[in-house]
Parts: structure tokens; sequence; C-alpha cells
């Protein structure tokens, strides 16, 4: 599904991308689209397709809209509906274990909140646990739209370059594509490690939102 996706938008113009783009990051979070497909591949062909940087601005505001979207809408369903989801076919099919960690990015802080986007899946599942466990939709929309933007803005960035390469130079295109996909490991790698090393405040709980 993500592969054909990601044909079809690689040879598509702005006009087709960023509704696309718009839609894909809405429901990205909102109703765990995250989950299944995640978006790290969407925005680095969506950022290839970029022929100018007004064009890559516009890719990544789209973006941004997309992750204030998906976000509001996955803490609202998390608030309305978590307890249900969690513990609901679908909530079964993702696991427990997952639900787990990303209760405890509450205890982190509110960097682990921004840093989640870097991580795939995981980040789907934040906007809704953030509804369930209550943090204020203010307090989390603030550390959500800090990674969100620094997300989307890091990888539509990566593949305008390594687009602007490949358009010059054709037959670089296996190894630039191996090299993205190399950073995007680097990236995912290093903030696991940054989130896995951090350590929650004393007397926090991982279910308890930071203040």
């Amino acid at each position: 599904m993500l592969d054909d996706l990601l044909d079809r938008l690689a040879g598509q113009d702005l006009a087709v991308v960023l509704p696309l783009l718009l839609l894909f990051l809405t429901l990205d979070a909102s109703v765990g689209v995250g989950l299944i497909t995640p978006g790290d591949g969407l925005l680095l062909v969506a950022g290839a397709t970029a022929d100018s940087a007004g064009e890559a601005l516009a890719l990544i505001v789209t973006g941004v809209v997309a992750c204030f979207a998906g976000a509001s809408g996955g803490h609202f369903l998390g608030r309305r509906y978590g307890r249900r989801l969690r513990h609901g076919r679908l909530g079964r099919r993702i696991g427990e274990r997952r639900w787990v960690r990303a209760e405890r990015l509450f205890a982190r802080g509110g960097w682990a909140l921004a840093l989640v986007y870097f991580l795939p899946v995981l980040h789907a599942l934040t906007p809704a646990v953030a509804g369930t466990v209550g943090m204020p939709y203010r307090r989390f929309m603030v550390w959500a739209m800090l990674g969100g933007t620094a997300w989307v803005s890091t990888y539509i960035t990566l593949g305008a370059v390594a687009g602007a390469v490949v358009r010059r130079n054709m037959e670089l295109l296996l190894p630039v594509a191996a090299a993205a996909v190399v950073v995007v490991v680097v990236i995912t790698a290093a903030v696991r490690r940054m989130i896995s090393g951090g350590r929650a405040p004393r007397g926090r709980s991982a279910s308890r939102p930071p203040r």
C-alpha cells in the first residue's frame, strides 16, 4: 500500500502532492493511519517532488498544518474514547506494549513528546494517549507542534535535497535513495536512544502528564 502511494506521489506535481500530504498526515495521528504506514517515507518522497525552495516551503507548511489537525483529532478521540480504543479490537492489535511505551513518554517530559515524532508508529499513538490520560490540550499541542514542525521540516528538506541531486544526476538514484534511508535510520536510532536514556523526575508516574 505505502509503496504504491510513494511511487504515484513521486510522479505528481505540487497540486496533487499537497492535498495528498495534507490528507495522509491528518489521518496519521488522528485515526491511527501512522500505525500502518509511517509518514517518514511519504515526507521524503513529497520533498523529492519539490522543484524549488518555494515548493519545499509549501510542502512544509502543509505538513505542519496536517500535523496540527492530526494531533488535535487524536487528542479528542483519546479524551472521548481512549479507554475503549485501548481495550477494543484495534487496541489489542496494536499491542499493550506499545500503549505502555507511549504512556511512558509523559514521564520523560515535554521534550519527549516532541521527539517522538521521529519514531515511526509510536508517534501515531501519542495524541490519543495524551487525551486518555487527561493531558490538557493546549499543553500537549505546544510540544506536538514543536515536534511535528521539526519532523516535517527535516524530512521534506532531506527529500528536496535528494530529489535535486537525482534530477541532475539520474545515475545516482539508488545511492541517494540509500543514503536518505540511512539518514532516517540514524535519526530514528538517535531519538530512540535519547528518549530511552532519559530519566523521569522523581515521584512522577508514567501515566501522569508533565506540567
